[in-house]
């Protein structure tokens, strides 16, 4: 009997270590890493530089660009075992990344603390949701991407999600005498993008993620732009003209 005792005894100490052991021991931390985008301009088969000269597509007329920039929303990255959204909003300015002698590197766009292992396919949107896009800079605070002015058309109500501007050389005009500000926005303009590649992050590695973006491709990626009859793009009558190039950047980005 003494001995069934102390073996009871016995049983119980061992229970009680096993749960101090496993109270006093530290969670194993997550491994993370980091994924850097790289977000590459081109023409056609060529590096986009601007302030270059480039010809349109089917006529021919020599354009050249001197601005990019643009939202991106809803960046999240995908896996058969759940998604992970990286940031909700952001506002990417490619223009001095693209000018000469960098044009090729592209702009790096870094975001950290992300949970290594292998994901299938990045998402995300250019422009603004339509719930954010609802609000004005006003309902911002301070320092918020969208808290911005420069980017809002009052007007329209809406932010500027796409914004190429450059000048082109129409009818044979010996000077770029003509600018050219093609601004997607509105709720219609939103286009949402995935990229179907492997993705692996590693424990305190830097993945790079290259995203090209041909602009040759956004003048005439599934309908030929008519920029000879609209240069400028600032009117919600022009609605139908943005959903076009809207659609010819959706084949554009890959």
């Amino acid at each position: 009997m003494k001995s069934f005792k102390v073996f009871g005894f016995l049983v119980l100490f061992s229970a009680i270590g096993l749960l101090s052991c496993d109270k006093d021991d530290p969670k194993v931390p997550e491994q993370k890493g980091d994924l850097n985008i790289r977000f590459k301009l081109k023409y056609g088969d060529q590096p986009l530089e601007m302030f270059k000269e480039y010809s349109y597509p089917v006529t021919n007329e020599k354009l050249m660009f001197t601005r990019l920039s643009f939202f991106i929303s809803d960046i999240t990255l995908r896996s058969s075992e759940g998604d992970i959204k990286l940031k909700d909003i952001d506002y990417l300015n490619l223009t001095q990344a693209h000018t000469d002698p960098v044009a090729s590197n592209g702009l790096e766009y870094k975001l950290s603390g992300i949970l290594a292992k292998n994901y299938t396919s990045l998402d995300f949107g250019i422009g603004v949701p339509k719930s954010s896009n609802a609000l004005q800079p006003k309902d911002y605070p301070a320092g918020h991407i969208l808290s911005s002015s420069a980017e809002y058309w009052t007007s329209w109500k809406s932010y500027i999600f796409f914004r190429p501007e450059g000048f082109i050389k129409l009818d044979g005009q010996d000077k770029p005498e003509s600018s050219f500000a093609l601004h997607l926005g509105a709720d219609e303009a939103y286009r949402s993008f995935s990229i179907n590649k492997s993705i692996s992050i590693t424990e305190n590695g830097v993945t790079n993620l290259d995203i090209e973006i041909d602009m040759k491709k956004f003048f005439d990626g599934k309908t030929l732009y008519d920029i000879h009859d609209t240069q400028q793009i600032h009117s919600l009558f022009q609605v139908p003209l943005m959903i076009t190039l809207a659609d010819n950047l959706q084949v554009a980005v890959k």
